[in-house]
């Protein structure tokens, strides 16, 4: 092996831990929310870097299979057209966008040079120091009390499970072939991961969990286990009877995602082709949500609603903002990965099936998808299970690097400044707290560039144009902030500038309708 090759390796293998550290550990006072949003754009930036870098030093191009590049080509492409079509330019849905398209391929040519044992190896060691670091920082863990969470510098046990769980069968991969202090090593690894996500409570997330460790148990030709017919059933019923139990868990708010989903489909069958287009979730389902309780006065979940910022089900999220084509598109890509494991299936391969399978059991629950490591996992399994092809034409890959560079410039140029706009709102936001509120008016107009289509920024604004009694003002703002953002506490903070107005007819009508969004709630009652 060449000096060479060694580099090469030794860059690859430092540039994928700096992802990886960042996406899972990253979290700055500097940003309104301190826990998820610095994570996105230190992963923002380390693709940048990372691709600049490729771009230049990197002589050879792998290219990822056209079966599952088309279709991630093709969503991301949908997201954007759809939403450049209807609206203006949205800075933080075309980085992202730009973000995660880079991010796979760079895992596509990273996997095709660096061995395949050490990027695992780097994300089991990472996800066991955030399992530690998540219990040390428990309070529930050394106090009595229910009402703090797990998390683990995330903001919600959601994330923090979701690292864990999806990387849970990574440690699979040790159990063979490996020496064999490796191989109680990635055992204590997998039983910490384990327990930690059942001392989390969240319960999609133990789901997911008890469903991979099964599906490796009784696969006879991986786990070397071999298991009778009868003790397949009974293990497949212990943990099918404890995947039930967890319902009695937390019964008021399982049962109260019944009218969310339901809400949430009939938000899909209005435009069920099209979908409704980016982010209007946040927009448009507490409408829904009103008009449910509406025709259903007598709902037993009436007492259970609340604000909903995600349908906790990441196909339906798709299905309703991107219809039926966004939906197909992941269906798509599914299907593709299992072909393309069956027609050459490994361990490696079913490795990373089964953390694919945690990632889809989570999606049907909760929101793996909004926090940035669950991407990086999600497209090194789809590297792993669909391994890129070598590139022989030289201009081939010229022009790729060349694009690649650029691609990653311009990404960096618009994603610096537009979290330099995030780091000035908090800035600006905590000044207003501290009484300057009339003072830095005028720096919430300058964010709007970049932050101009951010429904919790222009919440934020209306709020501060209504604390210092400018109610036109704050009725414009939210005038744009609805088409982005709205839920009963945007309801009522409308009525109020309305009553103050001495609009009484207009506060009363969204009085009743951040009633109606939240019928348990006592403030619009």
């Amino acid at each position: 092996m060449t000096i060479g090759v060694i580099m090469n390796r030794l860059t690859v293998g430092i540039l994928f831990g700096i992802l990886s550290c960042i996406t899972l550990f990253v979290t700055s006072r500097h940003f309104v929310n301190q826990e998820v949003t610095p994570k996105w754009f230190g992963l923002i930036i380390g693709v940048g870097m990372a691709g600049i870098i490729s771009g230049i030093f990197n002589h050879n191009l792998y290219f990822p299979l056209k079966s599952v590049w088309i279709p991630i080509l093709l969503c991301c492409s949908l997201i954007v057209l759809r939403d450049c079509l209807v609206s203006d330019f949205n800075y933080q849905l075309m980085t992202q966008t730009v973000c995660l398209l880079l991010l796979f391929f760079l895992l596509q040519q990273m996997t095709a040079i660096f061995p395949v044992k050490y990027f695992l190896g780097i994300t089991v060691i990472l996800t066991a120091v955030l399992a530690c670091y998540g219990v040390w920082d428990y309070p529930g863990l050394y106090l009595s009390t229910k009402h703090v969470r797990l998390t683990g510098g995330f903001d919600n046990p959601a994330g923090f499970t979701a690292a864990l769980v999806c990387v849970l069968p990574c440690t699979f991969y040790f159990f063979r072939n490996t020496p064999r202090t490796v191989k109680y090593i990635a055992v204590l690894i997998a039983v910490l991961l384990f327990s930690v996500i059942v001392l989390s409570r969240a319960r999609a997330a133990i789901i997911a969990g008890f469903a991979v460790i099964l599906c490796y148990l009784l696969c006879d030709n991986y786990s070397g286990i071999k298991w009778k017919n009868w003790m397949k059933i009974l293990l497949a019923c212990i943990i099918a009877a404890s995947m039930t139990g967890l319902y009695f868990l937390k019964k008021d708010s399982a049962d109260g995602r019944i009218p969310i989903w339901q809400s949430t489909w009939d938000m899909i069958r209005d435009k069920p082709l099209t979908g409704h287009g980016y982010g209007t979730f946040n927009a448009k389902y507490m409408l829904y949500q009103a008009e449910y309780f509406e025709t259903h006065p007598d709902s037993k979940y009436a007492d259970l609603s609340d604000n909903v910022l995600h349908p906790f089900n990441e196909y339906l999220l798709v299905w309703a903002e991107y219809g039926i084509l966004g939906a197909g598109c992941i269906a798509l890509l599914c299907f593709l990965l299992i072909c393309h494991y069956f027609r050459a299936p490994s361990y490696l391969k079913f490795i990373a099936l089964l953390s694919m399978l945690s990632l889809a059991i989570l999606s049907c629950f909760s929101y793996p998808f909004k926090y940035p490591f669950t991407w990086v996992i999600a497209f090194l399994n789809i590297a792993l299970i669909c391994p890129p092809g070598k590139v022989s034409s030289r201009r081939i890959i010229n022009a790729t690097r060349t694009g690649l560079v650029l691609s990653a410039t311009a990404l960096l140029l618009v994603g610096v400044p537009l979290m330099k706009a995030e780091m000035r709102w908090n800035t600006v936001a905590k000044q207003s707290l501290a009484g300057r509120t009339r003072e830095v008016l005028p720096e919430y107009d300058k964010l709007y560039k970049y932050l101009g289509r951010n429904g919790l920024f222009l919440y934020n604004h209306a709020a501060e144009l209504h604390e210092v009694k400018e109610y036109a003002k704050s009725l414009s703002v939210f005038e744009q902030c609805v088409r982005y953002y709205n839920d009963m506490d945007v309801q009522m903070l409308l009525a109020y500038n309305y009553k103050e107005s001495g609009r009484y007819d207009e506060a009363e009508k969204h009085l009743k309708l951040a009633a109606g969004m939240c019928p348990g709630r006592f403030m619009p009652l």
